[in-house]
């Protein structure tokens, strides 16, 4: 579509002649028609004007359409549009579901297109090693100039992201290749770029230089290539990596010419970041502050993106799996396809020889000749399809293959275990391409040489296949527990020795695919329960196609007021008054009903989307505090903050700048295993908090993960006894006395102490006997809406304990 203006002129024109067809041609018509205006609307960069095109195609179709190219085609256009309205998760879907139909119809050039564009959404979450593996699937699928080009230098720039640079090198050089073969100098100079700002990230200024200069000589500046900007961006750049401060800043001059830097696309971020850096070493601070506050700008709308990308993926839950796993299916699916053409070849060629009289003796010659080769080419296919290069492990292929003749011949499915590298990111990118690759085939010897009766199996990148014969999870749980035994001694790999950790899933699917699915799935369960290995559970799992789309509406529904805050009191037991309140997120669906807090919140942790959700908590209950205060109540808040929030320093600095605002006292309640990942951090988040005016208190003490060394570490003003903790007050003395103990410690450190979850008179009268300084529960009051809990706060205080005692 190269005139997308003259497109969508003549795809208007399209849509007044297919009204005068009948019947079905003129749906059909019609919905290529609207889908021509949608596709022409989004390249002249109308995506909302598009969308309803899309959609109206999508309904000319009916409502239960034949899975033809066109469906497909507007499923593709639907994906486009919604990826850059920022709905990831509606794009992902739209994408998968035009790519089982292109698949079907194997129109592999149109399936290349829907993996790369999977693969952007992937880009765009962050998840590049992810990305990566779609990428190069869409290369494998079709091979085409223009798509390849862009493949190769999208999987460049992913695989740069992740540190795996000379994988990075050569889909470079690969880009480079086909846009010479198509004699496109732009797109050329455009990859000759890229490969300078990689070169760059590994600090090789003569080499960025060199290509750098190459794009130059490409392109001619005449004021008509907008990218040239970032040509000298990066020559800047190569000036200060050597010193040349003052040269940089001449560069940068150029770049940043005519641009109002308040308005720049996300393209500059990289480039803003550098400048304010270059700028603050020559002294000129103007500049710099101007190009940090751009660079603050953008940063931000990418991590707002990233956010939002994340809810298409659900944590590695079910996108994750689904999707790799079904991209290794493809692969063992065509190869197989081969195999099984090989295979056919070969005995159709040995009857021929057979078939062959004496007097044609040479021909006969020649044909098995002919049938040799077909049957090494077979051998070849399948050692490619079930023997992974790398590790000499089965493959995926063969774990298929291997769990379908036994469930054939025994009449029920053998338990799957699934061994996933715990940090396998970090160890990729700290050890390089070359030195993780025998990394992994140190793992895989190590897995295969274990003293138990079971198949090792490499699935993907990191995951490893364990195929137990007998059926039974039980027997499966002892070698997962045999298998962890296997990595209690480092790894070694040339000189380095490295510890290795590892997550075990276990399942018994009901066909082989499910079974290694589900395993793979129970490695993430395991990792939320912060255990070692987990049996796959359902309930656990969900609803995936649900859990799609529930990160998006969980932000949406902040804005239309389907979700709120209820408040729980808290009574100060020294002053019989209850002054504090515990903020409680409460979400009521519009289709769904009341959404607990235990299925949302744990998503919002693993996709990103914790972040603005408990900005918005704290906003929203910073202002129910001040009309409170406004109805003469003044009452402190606390606010639970998600573990994964207290190392985050972007969440610190917006969470301290709201606290100073409150107009009363805030408290922010953490659990003390927030403070492990990394201690050093969080503390400092915590002691700035504490500067700002808001209290500190840990959570869900007496759970299990109590430290008291980290109880020591902790700033902390508060601890509050976790309810299972508080349960066990009258089952025994032994439970009074640790209760007691505990609060006698917290008050040697300082803390006052928190007791929730008291849910009878006994408990409370209890309680305060035991010396805890504030007391929360059901007993006291449930949580409440802020309508209500300005009404429960009207009532005297000894109104209300004489009422709940009675």
């Amino acid at each position: 579509m190269a005139d997308p203006t003259a497109a969508l002129s003549l795809a208007e024109r399209a849509e007044v002649l297919a009204g005068q067809l009948i019947n079905n041609e003129r749906d059909e018509a019609l919905a290529t028609a609207e889908w021509l205006q949608s596709e022409a609307l989004t390249r002249m960069g109308r995506a909302e004007d598009a969308h309803p095109h899309a959609l109206e195609a999508l309904a000319r179709l009916g409502a239960a359409p034949a899975e033809t190219k066109l469906l497909a085609d507007i499923f593709t256009s639907l994906g486009r549009i919604e990826k850059v309205l920022g709905e990831h998760g509606e794009a992902l879907e739209h994408y998968q579901r035009a790519y089982e139909i292109y698949r079907d119809l194997d129109e592999r050039r149109s399936e290349s297109i829907a993996l790369q564009s999977m693969a952007s959404i992937y880009s765009d979450a962050q998840q590049f090693e992810r990305a990566v593996e779609y990428f190069r699937s869409a290369l494998e699928r079709f091979q085409d100039p223009s798509l390849d080009l862009a493949a190769h230098n999208n999987l460049a720039n992913a695989l740069t992201q992740i540190g795996r640079y000379d994988e990075a090198a050569a889909s470079f050089e690969q880009a480079r290749t086909l846009a010479q073969s198509m004699g496109s100098a732009i797109l050329e100079a455009r990859v000759l770029n890229n490969l300078a700002n990689m070169q760059l990230e590994q600090a090789d200024h003569d080499a960025a230089e060199i290509s750098i200069d190459a794009a130059f000589a490409l392109v001619e500046d005449d004021g008509t290539f907008e990218w040239l900007r970032f040509f000298w961006g990066v020559r800047a750049q190569i000036a200060y990596g050597r010193g040349e401060t003052r040269r940089a800043v001449n560069f940068l001059s150029v770049a940043f010419h005519d641009v109002e830097v308040e308005t720049t696309s996300q393209n500059y971020m990289e480039l803003h970041g550098r400048a304010a850096e270059i700028y603050a070493e020559h002294g000129d601070w103007v500049s710099a502050y101007a190009h940090l506050r751009a660079f603050k700008r953008l940063t931000d709308e990418r991590a707002a993106f990233a956010t939002s990308a994340n809810s298409a993926l659900v944590g590695a839950q079910f996108d994750f799996t689904e999707q790799e796993l079904e991209i290794q299916q493809l692969r063992s699916a065509g190869l197989e396809q081969a195999l099984a053409l090989a295979r056919a070849r070969q005995s159709r060629n040995l009857m021929i020889a057979f078939g062959i009289g004496a007097a044609c003796l040479c021909l006969a010659g020649f044909v098995y000749a002919r049938s040799r080769v077909a049957r090494a080419k077979a051998q070849a296919l399948s050692e490619v399809l079930y023997t992974d290069a790398s590790t000499g492990l089965p493959t995926h292929a063969a774990m298929l293959r291997d769990l379908a003749e036994i469930t054939a011949k025994t009449g029920a499915a053998p338990a799957v275990i699934a061994v996933q590298i715990k940090r396998r990111k970090h160890l990729s990118g700290a050890l390089g391409y070359h030195i993780y690759a025998r990394f992994e085939a140190a793992i895989a010897a190590r897995l295969a040489g274990g003293n138990y009766p079971v198949t090792v199996y490499r699935l993907l990148p990191g995951l490893f296949g364990l195929l137990q014969p007998s059926e039974d999870t039980r027997d499966a749980s002892v070698v997962a527990r045999d298998v962890t035994g296997l990595f209690d001694t480092p790894v070694q790999v040339d000189d380095l020795n490295i510890d290795v950790g590892i997550i075990c899933g276990l399942a018994q699917g009901e066909d082989a695919e499910t079974a290694i699915r589900q395993a793979h799935l129970a490695i993430d369960q395991a990792r939320r329960l912060n255990l070692t290995q987990a049996v796959f559970d359902k309930d656990m799992y969900g609803n995936p196609a649900a859990n799609l789309s529930l990160m998006s509406e969980m932000m949406r529904a902040t804005e239309k007021g389907e979700m709120s805050l209820y408040y729980q009191p808290k009574l100060k037991v020294r002053t019989g008054r209850y002054e504090s309140v515990e903020a409680l997120s409460r979400w009521f669906h519009p289709d769904r009903g009341f959404i607990s807090p235990d299925q949302f919140i744990p998503q919002a942790e693993e996709t990103g989307h914790i972040r603005p959700f408990t900005e918005w908590v704290i906003r929203q209950s910073i202002e129910d505090q001040k009309r409170l205060l406004a109805e003469g109540k003044p009452i402190a808040v606390a606010i639970n903050i998600s573990g994964a929030l207290v190392g985050d320093p972007e969440f610190a600095r917006k969470a301290r700048s709201m606290i100073v605002g409150a107009s009363g006292p805030i408290t922010l309640e953490i659990t003390e295993t927030a403070v492990m990942t990394n201690p050093e951090k969080a503390i400092e988040h915590l002691n700035a908090w504490r500067e700002s005016g808001a209290r500190i208190s840990i959570d869900d003490y007496g759970t299990g993960q109590s430290s008291l060394a980290y109880l020591q570490m902790i700033p902390s003003d508060e601890l509050k006894l976790d309810r299972q903790f508080v349960s066990n007050l009258n089952a025994n003395a032994r439970g009074r006395m640790l209760i007691k103990s505990t609060i006698d410690l917290a008050h040697n450190l300082g803390l006052e102490v928190v007791a929730e979850g008291v849910e009878t008179e006994t408990d409370l009268a209890a309680l305060k006997l035991l010396g805890s300084d504030w007391i929360q529960g059901y007993h006291l009051s449930r949580p409440l809406p802020i309508s209500e809990l300005a009404e429960f706060l009207a009532v005297p205080e000894e109104t209300m304990l004489r009422s709940q005692s009675s």
